[in-house]
């Protein structure tokens, strides 16, 4: 093969990595609108900025990886609601007696899903993750670094599950 061939073969390699998409997006491209209300927060544990975060998280991410238009409109071609089920910290690995190494932050947000276009593509789900600590720290003093990670997988389930039909 000559070098002529050779930089062709990559050009045209390139040009078509360059113009796909990888983002998997099964949207029917008859959607243009998206409504996400705010997610209440029903857990037993209260953390007052939680609800307003996760929900701008997820508005953030949609708004970033989708041409969808974020929409106030109740004829929004599909619509997330939901809520904030549990935000709990529990024990994770007990060692010698019922002494706990580690704790963990759990959150469960349950989600329902309108797509007006096409109903069979609605869903309600739970989706949950968790972050572990050590014990000798509080969730006070770990929660600003926790929470991001555990919404951003949680956030990564939802629009999966949303764009990519899973």
């Amino acid at each position: 093969m000559n070098f002529r061939n050779f930089s062709l073969i990559l050009l045209s390699l390139f040009l078509f990595i360059s113009c796909y998409s990888f983002t998997g997006s099964s949207l029917d491209p008859r959607i243009k609108t998206i409504k996400i209300d705010k997610f209440p927060n029903y857990s037993a544990y209260q953390n007052p900025n939680y609800s307003q975060e996760f929900t701008n998280d997820l508005q953030l991410r949609f708004d970033q990886r989708t041409n969808l238009i974020l929409s106030n409109d109740e004829s929004a071609h599909i619509k997330i609601e939901g809520e904030i089920m549990d935000y709990y910290v529990a024990p994770a690995a007990i060692v010698s007696g019922e002494q706990a190494a580690l704790n963990r932050l759990h959150i469960q947000i349950k989600v329902r899903y309108f797509n007006t276009i096409d109903d069979s593509k609605s869903f309600t789900r739970t989706f949950s993750d968790y972050e572990d600590f050590p014990n000798n720290q509080t969730l006070q003093q770990v929660e600003s670094s926790l929470v991001p990670d555990i919404n951003e997988r949680l956030i990564d389930q939802i629009f999966t599950a949303v764009v990519a039909d899973w």
